[in-house]
Parts: structure tokens; sequence; C-alpha cells
């Protein structure tokens, strides 16, 4: 009886499976739709998905996910793939008209953020980074006015922090320092400055100076050592896909835990100020907390928002001016070179402003660079809605429009994208600057570091204003800088970074 039973349901299945294949086959005819290439497998079907998703952790634990991946797309002469990862159907694409397309105001009724929302919901709740529709649109007015043009030009609150960094590169041993350690410290101390108004002091931390505030210092240390440890366990959680659930350790809420509890010290303490006192200490709206309490009084919207901009504000800032310094103490052309203009630009402290720094174009020819061939958040997906239709990906020729299917998970990696010799001209695999003396200064149509379309960072302009000044600094102090790093290895969780640091020797 039980044999009938199996026979049955198999005989549905197959019925099943021949009933969607007619149905996907004439929808994908009726939009001109070609499939996309596959990942080719060495054995039969892939292991169901595990030889591809073995390849990426291969790579990955080797500092060379990104790599593994780009030569995928290479030797299939394409620049979208489909496969299979783990038992989750993935399309993995290149195409900036692909991404453009996903990510606009007009689509987003057909692709949206999939697990990621329920991940990144973990620790930063409802925040701008972690809800659609109207709770996204809420949270996206309630910062904007926050990142305006006149509030971030507020940039000599930063010169007590990078006299940090030169301080701790001067008591280094003979100068040589991980630079990736020192930026993070500096990026997180200046987002909780910026952000809660009294900043973690991780720097003065490093030096063994005495730290400020109305917080102990073991509870800044935890709150800054939780942001790396438990981005690695949020980045296995979204490995899982819609298994995350059943990944559940123990050390990432106690992780999140330290977060949620040092911001929600911040938030009940503005809450108990009176609104003369909030306004008073919003500093004319530069202070992130006590403007953003004149606006609501939930704590949990607070702690949410607050969190998010901490992550973004932190994370990839730090990478950007590691991959930064790190290629300059690799390229000594390019930094003698950097550093002539920017002593030349900048002869003091006081000639560094929002406008000169604007005006600086070969710095930002090196850190569009950076952004280019290091970006910090080199990956980034969407999950599609329902039955849609890709631009381009199908075909041999990687020109006709694609079917998507409901719940396909659609990843986009930077990395390939912006090694694309289309848009950046040749060489892509090398670092140079100078190509972005023929590209438009907002680098086309595949430039996109801080994404695309309606969610495209709001913290871009202090990302690369807290960059420019950092530089400028370390270049008016410093005469050399050397990296004996011969192979640069990275890893992602959130963001990129060097698994390898960014020891360099200043001179």
């Amino acid at each position: 009886m039980n044999y009938i039973l199996y026979l049955v349901l198999f005989t549905a299945f197959i019925i099943y499976k021949v009933i969607d294949h007619v149905h996907y086959t004439r929808r994908a005819k009726k939009y001109g739709c070609k499939p996309a290439k596959q990942v080719p497998y060495r054995i039969p079907f892939g292991g169901f998905g595990l030889e591809f998703l073995l390849y990426l952790k291969n790579k990955h634990d080797h500092g060379l996910a990104h790599e593994g991946l780009d030569d995928i797309f290479r030797k299939l002469n394409t620049t979208t793939i489909a496969t299979t990862v783990g038992i989750e159907y993935n399309v993995f694409t290149a195409e900036p008209e692909n991404i453009r397309h996903m990510v606009s105001s007009a689509h987003t009724s057909e692709f949206g953020l999939g697990v990621r929302l329920e991940v990144f919901s973990l620790l930063l709740g409802d925040g701008v980074f972690s809800s659609e529709g109207t709770s996204w649109k809420h949270s996206r007015m309630m910062l904007r006015p926050f990142f305006a043009r006149e509030n971030i030009k507020q940039i000599q609150s930063m010169e007590p922090f990078v006299q940090s960094i030169i301080k701790a590169i001067k008591k280094a041993p003979n100068m040589k320092i991980d630079m990736q350690d020192i930026f993070q410290h500096f990026t997180l101390d200046y987002s909780t400055f910026f952000l809660l108004g009294e900043s973690c002091d991780c720097l003065k931390s490093y030096l063994g100076e005495p730290t400020n505030g109305s917080i102990t210092s073991e509870s800044k240390a935890k709150f800054a050592e939780s942001f790396d440890k438990g981005a690695d366990y949020l980045l296995w959680k979204l490995m899982a896909g819609k298994f995350h659930p059943f990944y559940q350790p123990r050390q990432l809420y106690i992780y999140i835990k330290y977060q949620h509890d040092l911001v929600d010290y911040y938030v009940q303490k503005a809450l108990n100020m009176s609104e003369q006192d909030l306004k008073n200490s919003s500093n004319d709206g530069t202070t992130f907390i006590y403007d953003l309490a004149q606006q609501t009084k939930d704590p949990k919207v607070l702690r949410d928002e607050i969190l998010s901009i901490i992550v973004a504000g932190r994370s990839t800032t730090s990478a950007l001016m590691t991959f930064l310094f790190l290629e300059l103490g690799r390229h000594s052309d390019v930094f003698v070179r950097l550093r002539d203009i920017v002593r030349t630009q900048f002869p003091d402290v006081e000639s560094i402003t929002f406008e000169s720094i604007q005006q600086c174009e070969y710095l930002r020819w090196c850190i569009n660079e950076t952004l280019r061939f290091r970006p910090p958040v080199p990956y980034n997906s969407r999950t599609a809605i329902h039955d849609t239709v890709l631009p381009r990906g199908g075909g041999d020729d990687n020109e006709s429009p694609m079917f998507v299917r409901k719940g396909t998970k659609i990843i986009h990696p930077l990395w390939s994208v912006h090694r694309l010799e289309k848009y950046f001209g040749k060489d892509t695999h090398s670092f140079n600057p100078d190509r972005w003396s023929s590209l438009p200064v907002s680098g086309g149509l595949a430039f996109m570091p801080f994404g695309t379309g309606p969610r495209n960072c709001l913290g871009q302009q202090l990302a690369l204003l807290e960059t420019s000044y950092v530089a400028i600094r370390l270049l008016q102090t410093f005469d050399s800088i050397k990296s004996d790093l011969a192979n640069v290895r990275t890893k992602s969780t959130v963001t990129m970074v060097s698994m390898d640091g960014c020891k360099v020797t200043f001179g």
C-alpha cells in the first residue's frame, strides 16, 4: 500500500514539474526571454548546489571569494549566471542595466530585500536598512535632514580624533601600524560622537588614555567588539537563506544585546530631557540623537535608526579608508603625487574646508578608484516578489531579457561590475586613479559603490568627507607610506575587510 502512495506522490510531483515548466516556457517566450548561462559542474546537477557552495566557501577561506566569482563570469563570457546555491536557485548578475532596473522606484513592487530583512532586523529592528514600504519611507524622511550638506560641513569636529590617529602612528614601533584597526576605531569614535553626542573613545583606549563620558569604558569596549564579531554570525545567517531560523548561535544575541544596551542608555538619556534641552543639545541639528528625539519619543524607533546609521557609518567608511591607504602604500608614485598636491592645496589645517576638498581633483580620483577597485559593500541583492523579467543577461550573447521566477534571489557583485572594461577602460584589475581623467564625475552607469535608486546611501557625502579629511591630515603630517603586502586577501561580512589588515610603515 505504501508503494502505491509513493508512486502517486511521485507521479503528482512529475506532473507538477511538467506543468510548471510549460508555464515557465510560455511566459518566457511571451516576453522574448532566454535563459542565463549556467555555472558548469563536474558532478551531476552540481550535487544539487553543493559543488558551487563549496567552491565559494573555499575561495572565501582563501580571501578570494570575489575573484572566484569574477573568474566564472569571465570564463563564460557573460555578466549574468544562474545556479543553485545549496537548495536555493540564485541569479548572479554584474549587468549594470539589470541592477538599476531592480533598485529603481518603478520596480519596487517586483523586487524586495527578501531574507535580509529578517536577518538584519535582529540587530536593526525596523531601521532604514531593515525595512521596506511605508516603514522605510518614514525612516528615510526622518533621517534625510540630518545628512543635509550644511550639517556635514562641520568637519572641524574630526580634528581631535585625527590627532589621536597621528599619535598612535608616531607611538608605533618604527611607525609601522595596522591602519585597518586604527580606522575602525576612528570611524566608530566619530560616528558615536556625532550620533550620540559622546564618543566610544576606542582610540583613547588603544592609546592607554583615560576615556570621557558618562558610561563605563567596559561597556564601550563591549559595544565596539560586538560590531565585528556579531557581523560574522549575521553573514552565516544570510548564507543560510530561508533556513536561517535553524541557525541560532547564542553568542550572536549576546553581541546584539551589547549594542542595544549602549544605545538604549543614550536614548533614555535623551527622552528624559526637556524639549528646550533637546534643542540646545542638538547643536543646530548636528547631534543626531537629540535632533531625532525632537521628532519621535518612541525608544525603539530611536534605537533602530541610530544603530542603522552607526553600522553604516562605521563599517563602510573604515573599509574605504583602509583600502585607500593600503593602495597608497603599494603604489608609491600615486602616494607621492597625492602628497605633493595635498601639501600645495592644503598648507595648514585651517585650509581644509568642505569647499576646498571638492576642488582637489586628484584626491577625488584616488578615492573613486578605491571605491571602484575595492568596493566597501561588494555584494547586494534583491529577491523577486513575483515572476518578473530582467532586461538583459539571457542567451549566448547575454543581450536577451531573462525570465525570473518568484522567490529567486538575485545577487549583484559590485566587485565584478566595477571591473567591466566596457565602462572603466582597460586593465580594470589594476589600481589606477588616472583612469578617472576620462570618466564622468559620477562614474557613469556602472559605478555605484553607495548603491543607486531610492535606497542609495544617505551618508555617502559624509563618508567621502571623512575619508578626504583624514587622508589630507595624514599626508600633511607624514612624508612616506609603504606596504609590503604583495597580494591582498579580502573577506566580506556586511562590508569588505582585508584579511591581513592594513599594515603600513609611515615615514
